[in-house]
């Protein structure tokens, strides 16, 4: 728990000072996913508290201005007693009013919307760590931890609204990483679990002596330059993979794969105006606009394998069965879903425990 809250206090404070005042969680969700994408009904997560509920809160709190949050107590794991403590009353609510109030159609749309903001970068970035790591880990492991730890966050976090999944930068330090383990002569999997064990213990020393007090120094710059970042690593990726295409495949297919790709946005893009338009009902223009994303994914999918046979595409390759994706070659076997911190075929050295702290860092 308080690893997960140390980083919690760290997101919430990438905000300025005066900005940071403490409000029900359902009033932050657009702001949260800002660096990412959108949801569909652009204020509707901060909607989803009643108005009664909302504006209580933000009288409430209205004197908890100027980073109180990240103040330094002085006291042992105090920031976190006191982040536990601001956050258990909204608790249930965080949950449970997605459903009340009308909310639930816009619920169950922001739900497939993120499923697919979720779904997509690990299916992409799990085939790109399959590559840098030699099928050590791969798309399976990716899809598994962004579900695994997006869950275990929501729940234990106190601020459920975080999206969690592989970035750039993750990438990028993966295929660094997993060079050194090849310079040093160690097994890259091992590595892995004891750099994520010193990660644990930093993080968790961190909250309990609050260090994130270190926050209240910075602005809201940092969180819009890495959200910046983030974006511009999806659009020039995607620019990428259509340049790939024409190079890669035959005329007819790499003209396919750029009609269904700016197809789907087009679509997609037409369906969210729809809701400022006077066509059909208001019900169904609603309807529309929030399931665009997943209404466009469906439609361009069905499209790509109609076709399949005439004019094929370069399809992601996914193991037909769910188990890890590397297989020992030792053994011939799939190796085990849960890993031998101290060595799978050869044993882990010590020193090299005591030196995935560096890379922890």
């Amino acid at each position: 728990l308080w690893p997960k809250l140390c980083i919690e206090r760290v997101l919430t404070s990438s905000f300025d000072r005066g900005s940071v005042t403490e409000r029900p969680i359902g009033s932050m969700a657009e702001e949260h996913t800002a660096g990412a994408v959108a949801p569909p009904a652009a204020a509707a997560a901060a909607a989803l508290k009643s108005p009664p509920a909302q504006a209580a809160a933000t009288e409430e709190h209205a004197g908890h201005g100027g980073g109180e949050e990240l103040a330094w107590t002085g006291k042992f794991a105090g920031g976190v007693r006191a982040d536990v403590k601001r956050r258990y009353r909204w608790y249930r609510s965080d949950f449970a009013d997605a459903f009340r109030g009308g909310n639930a159609q816009i619920s169950v749309a922001s739900v497939l919307f993120l499923f697919f903001a979720c779904i997509s970068p690990a299916l992409a970035f799990g085939s790109l760590f399959s590559e840098a790591t030699e099928g050590q880990v791969g798309v399976v492991e990716t899809i598994l931890a962004t579900a695994v730890c997006g869950i275990m966050y929501s729940l234990f976090s106190g601020q459920p609204l975080c999206i969690m999944g592989a970035t750039g930068p993750e990438y990028a330090y993966t295929v660094v990483f997993y060079a050194m383990c090849k310079g040093l002569d160690i097994e890259f999997l091992p590595a892995r679990v004891w750099q994520g064990l010193w990660t644990a213990l930093f993080t968790a020393l961190l909250a309990i002596t609050d260090s994130c007090a270190l926050m209240s120094h910075f602005t809201r710059f940092v969180e819009d330059i890495f959200a910046l970042l983030i974006s511009v690593i999806f659009i020039v990726g995607a620019f990428r993979s259509l340049v790939e295409s024409f190079q890669d495949l035959s005329k007819a297919a790499a003209l396919k794969t750029t009609l269904l790709c700016f197809g789907t946005y087009a679509l997609t893009r037409w369906l969210q105006s729809l809701k400022r338009s006077r066509c059909a009902t208001k019900v169904i223009r609603d309807m529309l606009s929030n399931f665009s994303v997943a209404i466009s994914i469906f439609v361009f999918s069905a499209i790509a394998s109609i076709w399949r046979d005439e004019v094929d595409i370069a399809w992601l390759e996914v193991e037909s069965e769910f188990r890890p994706t590397w297989t020992n070659p030792a053994t011939g076997e799939a190796r085990p879903w849960v890993i031998n911190p101290f060595g799978i075929n050869k044993d882990f050295p010590v020193w090299a425990i005591f030196l995935m702290a560096v890379p922890a860092l």
